[in-house]
């Protein structure tokens, strides 16, 4: 097949890593890929577009000559913001079939021009949930990936004193750092609190203001491998997450896994076979849970198998991204 990618995003994330993911693996599998996005984007574009909105007309002609000329069987838009403008420029053109990936949680705004989408692509069950209203002609429940060969698993982890929790993702208030730090206090001796990941400067000086008398490492931007080398615990305590794909990660590394249960870890998470569950905003709960772990090594070590297995059996790159073929292949009529 010859897809084109498209991705607006100027920044690299887990969204972007997701993309940069499924070229390369579609690649190996003898496809041809190209990627549109914008000048200097992490993506790697073949075709530099400007983006500037979901109604730039430059953009929507630009792609539009880029798709004829290709001669694309998939157009595949991943941001919300370019939705729209593939939708717009793939108006008239028969032959290409669109599928536009879903990440977040929230409605999609009904527009004219999704009529021409062939099919919806959400990564959790709630996702889907929430593209109901607009009776997408085909959707299919495609979850994010991990490449779990580039996790060293670790069915028992290190004895470390103090045990290392750690919370990896952007650093902004609806990540929960605010709770992790209520949590560490609530803890007392024998932990320590490691945030990877960077955010807005003033939103982090205000974290390390907060945590100046508690056992808590601000480590920046890092290898989330390396990362999750040195946890006993990962933590993801987000108000709401869409997926969570730092879950996957520490789940193929052998790291037990401790989130809330809003959006998609749930789901990842097997509804608390593979980790567990707390409610969001609740620090007294997530302290709980890290006791229980710590406390409970036979709970701790079932967990942590079960997560590796659902990781390379489930979520595993090798058998994600063939489902995505499929999904292409099924639209296509082949």
């Amino acid at each position: 097949m010859k897809i084109l990618q498209v991705c607006s995003a100027s920044t690299l994330g887990g969204g972007e890593v997701h993309v940069l993911q499924l070229v390369e693996e579609l690649r190996s599998r003898g496809h041809q890929v190209r990627v549109a996005g914008r000048t200097g984007s992490p993506v790697q574009p073949a075709f530099a577009l400007p983006f500037r909105n979901g109604a730039d007309l430059s953009s929507i002609l630009r792609l539009r000559k880029i798709i004829r000329e290709g001669a694309f069987d998939i157009v595949h838009a991943h941001v919300a913001r370019d939705y729209p403008v593939a939708a717009a420029a793939m108006v008239g053109l028969p032959a290409p079939r669109l599928v536009i990936t879903r990440q977040l949680i929230h409605r999609v705004k009904r527009h004219p021009l999704y009529c021409r989408v062939d099919g919806w692509i959400a990564t959790t069950d709630q996702i889907a949930r929430s593209l109901s209203h607009l009776t997408p002609r085909e959707l299919r429940i495609i979850p994010n990936w991990v490449r779990s060969s580039a996790f060293r698993f670790r069915p028992q982890p290190a004895g470390r004193d103090p045990k290392i929790l750690g919370l990896l993702g952007q650093v902004s208030p609806l990540k929960g750092h605010d709770d992790a730090i209520r949590m560490i206090r609530q803890l007392g001796s024998g932990f320590r609190l490691v945030f990877g990941g960077v955010g807005k400067e003033e939103y982090v000086t205000g974290l390390r203001a907060r945590a100046r008398d508690l056992p808590v490492e601000f480590a920046g931007f890092v290898d989330p491998a390396g990362f999750l080398e040195r946890l006993d615990i990962l933590i993801l305590p987000s108000w709401e997450e869409p997926f969570g794909i730092v879950l996957l990660e520490a789940m193929a590394a052998g790291v037990n896994v401790i989130a809330t249960n809003q959006g998609g870890p749930p789901e990842i998470l097997d509804y608390g076979n593979a980790g567990i569950l707390v409610a969001p905003r609740d620090p007294e709960g997530m302290a709980g849970a890290v006791r229980t772990l710590v406390s409970d090594s036979e709970l701790a070590l079932r967990l942590r198998t079960e997560a590796r297995k659902r990781a390379v059996e489930v979520y595993d790159i090798k058998v994600v991204v063939p489902r995505v073929e499929d999904f292409y292949g099924n639209l296509l009529g082949s």
